[in-house]
């Protein structure tokens, strides 16, 4: 009877076991297995199987599969960083391992019940709440109100933004544009001056080293020359012979103030002078004959600055002290012609000063307008003296008096064209080797018509200006000289020497 009742029981437990393990293999799931890191360290890329162990305190509670995975570039699923077994069971009660969003790093998570279920698995965003179905208010009448707030926002902006432009110009202009905004070492600057802006009007010329500008200052006409940044150095050059003590004269243009535009990009630095109307003596040339009292008045003048620049002015006083200055770019085009026709000089950007017993520094000699230059500087053979950089003057002074005298009509209306120096031999752009072969080499100058020898006043202007052009620098003329020469000729008759002549202009060289 006891064996019986032992058998029995032997087989109820074993029933009972066998129930059991049927029960926990219906709970057990089986997973894929994956870890990046793990591929990564010990090159096990490989997907495995798993089955997922039960919580033995939880046999009814069954395991979960999962992945943690990213989007790639084009939004499709990709990048699996981990796959495996889940037991967490709260949000896990899905078929398919679906997920809804995205975490902050870029990571998806998803997690699903029964074997095998993240297999695949999918990023479907939640869906956005669907338009409210609630009566709206008629869109004409928001879409006028919408209008009227942007139009009123925008109206305030454009006043804010006028308003602030207004205020940014105002201190510019009391920073830059006044006048005089000078170095308080500029003793030729006019002391009367009360801080006004310059006006800019009219743009008169354009060239190298910048634009020449018509401008406004109280009410009085002014030359703004505004240089570019590249040419600072002709600025300061300028300026500094503006700065020398007496140097104020009537035939040496006016200088008023200069100025220093930092607020503009590129910088520009401007000279502000007096303005002249009927501009430089080229330009009047050009347009004009001249008489042979406005042709002694004008050279008479031109003669007389370029004496003062080239004067050197002793005084015991060093502040007085007003040394010789050579101009190194003389020409018609730098000669002003103020209302009563008399002359000023103007534009001293390459201009020398020499200080006594200071050499005169490297300085490059071939500098200047081509057809302006002297033999030596067309050469490249200056003696670097302050009496060699005088003659170069002197030489391009003959040149501007030739000018002259080809307007000049005297001679009963029988005037040329105007032409500029050298510009019916060569051109009006002569090369370097063209101007040195011929000024040099051949030893060529501006012919003379002969029908200007036939007026005792112009053969005499003839004989100076040949002085002046004359290839042997030291035989030149000082400046002084053609001033005492030109002066002189006011006496001469105006009526032409009875000689006979041809009365055809005819020409001949120099």
């Amino acid at each position: 009877m006891i064996r019986i009742i032992l058998k029995e029981i032997i087989i109820i437990t074993a029933l009972t076991e066998i129930a059991q393990s049927l029960l926990i293999s219906k709970t057990q799931i089986k997973c894929e297995s994956y870890d990046h890191k793990r591929c990564t360290k010990e090159n096990k890329c490989d997907v495995e199987e798993v089955l997922c162990p039960n919580d033995s305190e939880k046999p009814h509670v069954t395991s979960s599969c999962y992945v943690v995975w990213s989007l790639d570039e084009l939004g499709a699923p990709g990048n699996i960083s981990m796959k495996g077994c889940f037991t967490d069971n709260a949000e896990c009660n899905q078929p398919e391992c679906i997920a809804r969003n995205i975490k902050p790093n870029g990571i998806i998570f998803c997690c699903c019940k029964g074997s095998f279920c993240n297999r695949n698995y999918t990023y479907i965003p939640t869906p956005t709440t669907p338009p409210s179905t609630s009566p709206k208010e008629p869109a004409g009448d928001n879409n006028i109100l919408y209008f009227l707030i942007a139009f009123l926002i925008l109206i305030a902006l454009i006043i804010v933004f006028c308003f602030g432009l207004c205020l940014y110009r105002r201190k510019k202009q009391g920073a830059f544009n006044e006048i005089p905004t000078i170095e308080p070492d500029v003793a030729n600057s006019s002391p009367n001056l009360a801080p006004r802006p310059i006006h800019l009007i009219e743009m008169k010329a354009r060239g190298r080293f910048g634009s020449v500008w018509h401008g406004r200052l109280r009410n009085q006409d002014v030359a703004v020359k505004i240089f570019f940044a590249q040419e600072k150095d002709s600025y300061n050059t300028e300026l500094e012979i503006f700065k020398l003590p007496r140097m104020r004269h009537p035939n040496i243009l006016e200088f008023i103030a200069a100025e220093k535009h930092f607020e503009k990009i590129p910088q520009e630095y401007w000279l502000i002078t007096a303005y002249h109307t009927y501009g430089s003596l080229c330009d009047y040339l050009k347009a004009h004959t001249i008489t042979w009292f406005e042709l002694c008045k004008i050279a008479e003048t031109m003669a007389r600055g370029l004496m003062h620049l080239h004067e050197e002015i002793p005084s015991t006083n060093p502040d007085n002290y007003k040394p010789a200055v050579a101009h190194r770019d003389f020409k018609s085009k730098n000669v002003l012609l103020k209302s009563d026709l008399t002359a000023c000089i103007a534009d001293f950007g390459l201009a020398m000063i020499f200080q006594p017993g200071q050499p005169c520094g490297d300085t490059h000699g071939q500098v200047g307008t081509r057809r302006y230059m002297a033999p030596e500087v067309l050469e490249g053979a200056i003696n670097f003296t302050r009496d060699a950089f005088l003659r170069i003057d002197v030489y391009a002074c003959g040149l501007v008096l030739w000018e002259m005298v080809s307007r000049c009509n005297i001679h009963n209306g029988l005037v040329s064209e105007y032409t500029l120096p050298f510009e019916t031999e060569l051109g009006l752009h002569p090369t370097l080797n063209e101007m040195q072969e011929n000024v040099v080499m051949k030893k060529i100058r501006p012919r003379i018509c002969e029908v200007w020898r036939t007026h005792s006043g112009l053969s005499a202007i003839c004989d100076t200006m040949e002085e002046c052009w004359d290839h042997d620098a030291e035989a030149r003329l000082s400046s002084s000289c053609v001033m005492e020469r030109i002066s002189q000729h006011t006496r001469y008759p105006t009526t032409p020497l009875l000689i006979e002549t041809n009365t055809d202009t005819t020409f001949r060289d120099s």
